[in-house]
């Protein structure tokens, strides 16, 4: 996709355009969601890869993964699962943040799972980026990876775009923005991006 990245508007998902970790509510939901279906496998696979993590046994990154994996391997029940979650997410997007009059792209670590879905019934993004299994393996688009993903949907183009976050995990991608405008950040994000020298505003809403 090529186009004049100073009409790009870039947003967080988790903590920006929803209050939340979408990832804990789609932990709660697909497991809700798969007593209907029977699915004992995956709410045995969360319990087991929950006590692994609770006592130390795995960390963030692997519990992520076998989550992921299984949808990955089980995509009937994963589309059905994830659209549905897509659908929960969209009831609780902050809608007067998308600036239509640019074109939006949504830039998140949370699993490409629910987010491809979200993308789509949304409607309004032009491409996104996602965590996402590749060869059974966790790519985690977080910090740096983030950046090079946007990069790669923008062409490489350098120039600057407006970014809408609530991390401090996104000040790679902050630096290279034009405008910087943080929503709802704790006082430790606004010290990270004091610290960092990137300028950034308040969000408030559009008049």
């Amino acid at each position: 996709m090529t186009t004049d990245s100073e009409n790009i508007a870039i947003y967080d998902l988790d903590g920006t355009l929803i209050s939340f970790n979408s990832f804990k509510y789609w932990l709660l939901y697909s497991f809700i969601f798969s007593l209907f279906f029977l699915r004992i496998d995956y709410n045995w696979l969360i319990i087991k890869a929950a006590l692994q993590r609770m006592f130390g046994k795995t960390n963030r990154v692997i519990f992520k993964e076998k989550i992921m994996n299984f949808h990955e391997q089980n995509r009937i029940f994963a589309r059905r699962c994830n659209t549905s979650f897509a659908s929960f997410l969209i009831r609780r997007t902050k809608s007067d943040l998308l600036d239509k009059r640019k074109k939006m792209l949504l830039a998140t670590a949370a699993p490409d799972c629910y987010v491809k879905h979200y993308v789509l019934e949304m409607k309004c993004f032009e491409n996104y980026s996602a965590s996402c299994i590749k060869n059974g393996a966790l790519k985690e688009n977080i910090g740096k990876q983030k950046l090079q993903s946007i990069m790669y949907l923008i062409d490489n183009n350098t120039d600057k775009f407006v970014l809408y976050t609530d991390h401090s995990n996104d000040i790679p991608l902050a630096q290279q923005a034009s405008q910087v405008f943080l929503v709802c950040p704790t006082n430790k994000t606004k010290k990270n991006y004091e610290s960092a020298k990137i300028p950034f505003s308040l969000y408030a809403k559009m008049k």
